[in-house]
């Protein structure tokens, strides 16, 4: 299978009549396993609804999904939360964790949830917070920890479950550029996994550098598609701007338009 999401013609529309919103009007697009995909675009523009859709929370009016060769609509509801149960991660703006349970605890309680006994869930844990280099505060409250760090938990919690499709609603919005380079930098090494696609929904530029592609989401369309290879960090910093970069895609690094 070449591409583990995929969209054709779907739409989205809440309200009816003329106080109808038109979310999503008739969206194309492939996302390939191991990359880096954005979604950038003004507020309003169809983008939330589009990542909500693709990790099962919203269910399109028209079109078709296929998840991994799986098209969702012809499952039940029981079969759709088992599904993304295993297979989908998302790490919201918010980072939501439970003030009264420690670092290892938020990573291990949907894994509990899920039924999974409590030592195997904190093994997992573990692991996970290994992966988002959080170990050494794995027994902290979370109102102990910076923002950057309670993100880094975050993330932990929705890769804790080895999903396929991981989904980051602005993940760096609420950082200063530091704490927001090492969390795009986790996502990063998080995404080129073998198996696994990474969606991230941003306005913030400055990040724009650790994408694969970049596609400008307005009016619920997808108007521009633009494909680079990612430059690691050290070399993106000191890189002179491409003549050729569309404006305000740049950050150091070289675009090419696409499609």
């Amino acid at each position: 299978m070449d591409h583990p999401i995929s969209l054709r013609k779907v739409v989205k529309t809440f309200g009816e009549g003329l106080t109808a919103v038109h979310a999503l009007r008739g969206i194309n697009l492939d996302i390939a396993a191991g990359e880096l995909f954005m979604l950038i675009g003004p507020s309003g523009c169809g983008k939330t609804t589009l990542i909500s859709i693709v990790a099962g929370i919203l269910r399109q009016d028209a079109g078709e999904l296929r998840l991994f060769g799986e098209d969702l609509r012809t499952m039940s509801e029981s079969a759709q939360a088992d599904f993304r149960a295993r297979n989908v991660g998302f790490v919201f703006q918010q980072y939501n964790l439970v003030p009264t349970l420690t670092v290892q605890e938020n990573v291990a309680l949907t894994l509990m949830i899920g039924g999974l006994p409590r030592r195997r869930a904190m093994d997992r844990a573990a692991d996970a917070l290994f992966d988002v280099e959080m170990s050494d505060r794995m027994q902290a409250l979370p109102n102990s920890l910076s923002g950057g760090q309670q993100q880094r938990v975050a993330i932990a919690r929705a890769i804790v479950h080895n999903p396929r499709i991981l989904v980051c609603d602005e993940p760096t919005s609420a950082l200063d550029h530091e704490k927001g380079r090492q969390v795009m930098e986790i996502l990063r090494a998080i995404a080129i996994k073998p198996g696994r696609a990474l969606i991230v929904v941003t306005h913030d530029n400055r990040v724009f550098k650790y994408s694969d592609r970049i596609a400008t989401m307005q009016d619920g369309h997808i108007v521009r598609m633009v494909r680079r290879h990612f430059v690691p960090i050290d070399q993106a910093d000191n890189a002179s701007p491409s003549a050729s970069v569309p404006v305000g895609l740049a950050d150091g690094a070289a675009f090419a338009p696409v499609g």
